[in-house]
């Protein structure tokens, strides 16, 4: 069942929590198309590290629930230390399908040094306000990133030998799935999608939609400005300097009306003013170092 990929070496890796049920059927579908599988247990209370255990995975266990990044992180650790030619990362609850992993092992083969697994051909298989939230976190991490990528979100992934060496993360909850694209492409890191399906159960996902949603977008919001601070200073810049226009066209109107200078709306629209210009050339500024200070890494890389 390896003849297509057995040119290269492969692991398969999975973040788990509490994950029971599926754990022992996942890994042993994985031990079909990787030569190791890696489980990294999240601080789980169940059987999940014995049953993955025997059932042939190679288990890291954390002592206590540190988050879906921190487990991600824990994986490509784990496969710096062994040096696949292909590390392929897909969630533990059976909502992702072993069996097309040699698509993703196929594009790293073909070049590609992150390849996401992208749910977008599945259509009405996503719940409706799944992908509500995919396409605004997509969105905000194509910005981020400057990429063009239609599902950022996907846990479905495989990384090449350059990408496992390179990628250095920090986030520790779920928008390390973001960080993993902008840190790709700020690295000059090849990434591709490729179609895969998806199947998910009542139990695909314990944690409440609205507030998972909400804790990645804020944290991709903090991403874009680290990254990209002309854009997120000059809109909140250009924000300020509307709303300013806008009181100090009304306080012109008024004195023209009414030969009344309302002095406190005044001097509060030449303050918004003042701030939209300083934030825009706090943006001007922030950009300039974020960019000496990309070219000073790339330049250490070479």
């Amino acid at each position: 069942m390896m003849s297509e990929t057995v040119a290269l070496k492969i692991i398969a890796a999975m973040p788990a929590y509490n994950e029971e049920k599926y754990i022992g059927s996942m890994v042993l579908q994985l031990l079909s198309y990787a030569e190791q599988v890696i489980v990294v247990d999240d601080g789980s209370i169940d059987r999940t590290s014995k049953i993955a255990g025997l059932a042939g995975a190679i288990v890291v266990r954390h002592p206590r629930n540190k988050g879906y990044g921190s487990a991600i992180q824990s994986i490509l650790a784990e496969a710096r230390k062994r040096d696949p030619d292909v590390l392929v990362i897909l969630d533990a609850d059976s909502q992702h399908n072993p069996d097309e992993i040699p698509r993703l092992v196929k594009a790293v083969s073909e070049g590609a040094d992150v390849v996401i697994g992208c749910r977008k051909t599945q259509g009405n298989a996503v719940p409706a306000y799944r992908r509500f939230g995919q396409r605004i976190l997509s969105t905000l991490t194509n910005i981020s990133a400057r990429e063009k990528l239609s599902d950022t979100e996907s846990g479905f992934r495989a990384y090449s030998r350059k990408a496992i060496a390179t990628l250095e993360l920090k986030e520790a909850g779920m928008a390390i799935s973001s960080e993993i694209v902008s840190v790709a492409a700020s690295q000059g890191l090849r990434i591709t999608e490729v179609p895969i399906s998806v199947k998910y159960t009542d139990d695909s996902s314990t944690m409440n939609p609205v507030i998972h949603g909400m804790s990645v977008f804020n944290r991709i919001f903090i991403m874009i400005s680290e990254r990209r601070p002309l854009l997120t200073f000059g809109i909140i810049g250009g924000i300020f300097i509307a709303f300013g226009i806008f009181m100090g066209i009304l306080v012109i109107m008024t004195l023209q009306a009414r030969q009344i200078l309302q002095t406190g709306s005044a001097l509060l629209s030449m303050l918004f003013i003042t701030t939209g210009v300083l934030s825009i050339f706090t943006g001007i500024i922030l950009s300039v170092l974020v960019r000496r200070m990309e070219n000073s890494l790339r330049r250490n890389e070479k």
